[in-house]
């Protein structure tokens, strides 16, 4: 496993987008579904947490603090029932993640 956590974050984000291109929201199966991929990014991220929280917590305003509040959007819209704004959410995170590449690997 990856011990750069940006790269973690990145792989899972990655992971649980391209299950959720794939999820039609209508389906009868949808919102077990997001919420099985959702586990899966949490499962995925939690041996990174705690570098991704010093991230985060080192630039508020920064890619990894804003795809992690993203993440958290998109499981509470999951948890709500809502699988269409939980799959914005998710490529929202997705999305905030670009930042990082432009702006370097230190760009927390």
């Amino acid at each position: 496993m990856d011990d750069d956590p940006v790269a973690v974050l990145r792989a899972a984000v990655d992971c649980a987008v391209q299950a959720v291109l794939r999820l039609d929201p209508r389906h009868a199966d949808a919102r077990q579904e997001i919420t099985r991929v959702l586990a899966g990014y949490a499962a995925t991220v939690a041996p990174v947490r705690d570098g991704l929280r010093e991230l985060a917590d080192r630039t508020p305003n920064g890619p990894v603090s804003a795809a992690l509040g993203f993440l958290r959007d998109a499981d509470d819209q999951a948890a709500a029932g809502d699988v269409q704004a939980a799959r914005v959410f998710l490529l929202a995170g997705r999305t905030a993640l670009f930042r990082l590449a432009r702006a370097g690997p230190d760009a927390g």
